[in-house]
């Protein structure tokens, strides 16, 4: 057998080109939401990228990246809140709401083309290691 064998059991995962720190100006291809591969019932909000510019040395213009939320985290739902009040200057929090969320990584995908300006810098955590944290703001660009 070659080298592909046992592909068709198999699926496809997402990548780890994940936010370094840094300033950047993304322009959103897509965001959802899926069950880990690892841990069955853990579920994570994911938004894929592509770099419009950056001031990071990690990555350059065109490039996809990616931003993942562990959604079992506390801090989760403050997170993906943010980022979803990025995509529209004129959003209040109230209107940020569980249907409006659903609508946002249904398969319509809204939130493509749109642009955001995301400022990534790490923090250190509880256990001492880093954790890269993302600010995200509207781009008029």
């Amino acid at each position: 057998m070659g080298i592909f064998k046992g592909i068709k059991e198999h699926s496809v995962t997402g990548g780890g080109r994940y936010l370094t720190p840094g300033n950047y100006t993304l322009e959103v291809e897509e965001v959802k939401t899926f069950e880990s591969q690892q841990k069955k019932g853990r579920m994570y909000f994911c938004a894929d990228f592509t770099v419009l510019s950056t001031t990071s040395s990690d990555y350059a213009p065109g490039e996809r990246v990616s931003w993942l939320v562990n959604m079992d985290q506390p801090s989760a739902l403050s997170n993906v809140k943010g980022f979803a009040m990025a995509l529209s200057p004129d959003i209040s929090e109230g209107e940020i709401t569980e249907e409006a969320m659903e609508e946002l990584v249904s398969s319509d995908n809204p939130a493509s083309g749109s642009r955001l300006k995301a400022n990534a810098y790490n923090v250190v955590t509880r256990s001492g290691g880093d954790f890269t944290k993302v600010a995200w703001s509207f781009s008029g660009e």
